[in-house]
C-alpha cells in the first residue's frame, strides 16, 4: 500500500507541475534594445563591367541617288544630325553596302571589285558634321545597280583609355571581343542591332 500511495503522490505532483507550466499569462512589455554591434569589414570592389551599347545606332537601309550615272565617278550625300563633331573626333562610323540589293552579300566599306564592263570599281565613304557621303570610282564609265542599298553604324566613344585615342579604343574593344568590323552580321549582333 505504501508503494501505491507513493505512486499516487508522484502522479499528483506531476499533474500540478504540468498545470503550472501550461498556464498562459499576458505577454509582458518588450525589453530594452541592445547595443549596436560593430560594422563588418567592407568587401573589395568587383571588376568593372563591359561598356554598354545604348548609344550605338544604325541607319535604315538607304537607296542612294548618285550624282552621276554612266560615269567614272559618282557621289551620294545623306544628311544625319547625329553625326556630330564629337562623333567625328572620338566615335567610329562603319558603313556597309548591299551592292546588289538582294541582301546576299553585304560589304564593309571601302571595297573594290572587278566589274566586267567597267574594270575595277571602288566604293568608299566619308563623314562630315551633319552627314555622310558615299562615292564610287571606276576605270571606265559605270552605272551602279539601282537596287543597291547603303547603311551605316554610329559608335560613340564610351570611356577613355588614356593609352589609346577614342577611335582606336572602340576598334580595339571590338577586336578583343572577337568582332570583325568587316563582317556586317558580327557588328550588328554584337551591338544587338536589327539587320
Amino acid at each position: 500500500m505504501k508503494t501505491t500511495i507513493s505512486k499516487l503522490m508522484y502522479v499528483i505532483l506531476l499533474a500540478v507541475i504540468t498545470a503550472f507550466v501550461s498556464c498562459k499569462g499576458e505577454i509582458g512589455p518588450a525589453g530594452p534594445a541592445g547595443a549596436d554591434g560593430t560594422d563588418g569589414i567592407n568587401g573589395t570592389d568587383g571588376a568593372d563591367g563591359t561598356d554598354g551599347n545604348a548609344n550605338v545606332t544604325a541607319s535604315a537601309w538607304i537607296t542612294p541617288v548618285w550624282s552621276e550615272t554612266n560615269a567614272i565617278y559618282g557621289t551620294f550625300d545623306y544628311s544625319d544630325a547625329t553625326i556630330t563633331s564629337d562623333i567625328m573626333s572620338s566615335g567610329v562610323v562603319l558603313s556597309y553596302a548591299d551592292w546588289t540589293g538582294l541582301e546576299q552579300f553585304i560589304y564593309a566599306l571601302p571595297f573594290s571589285y572587278d566589274d566586267s564592263g567597267s574594270g575595277i570599281v571602288s566604293v568608299n565613304f566619308s563623314i562630315f558634321s551633319g552627314g555622310i557621303e558615299w562615292w564610287y570610282s571606276a576605270e571606265t564609265n559605270f552605272t551602279p545597280n539601282t537596287n543597291a542599298k547603303l547603311r551605316y553604324v554610329i559608335i560613340p566613344a564610351s570611356s577613355s583609355n588614356k593609352s589609346l585615342n577614342p577611335q582606336q579604343e572602340i576598334l580595339y574593344n571590338l577586336d578583343k571581343a572577337g568582332v570583325d568590323v568587316n563582317n556586317y552580321y558580327q557588328v550588328m549582333d554584337y551591338y544587338g542591332l536589327e539587320y
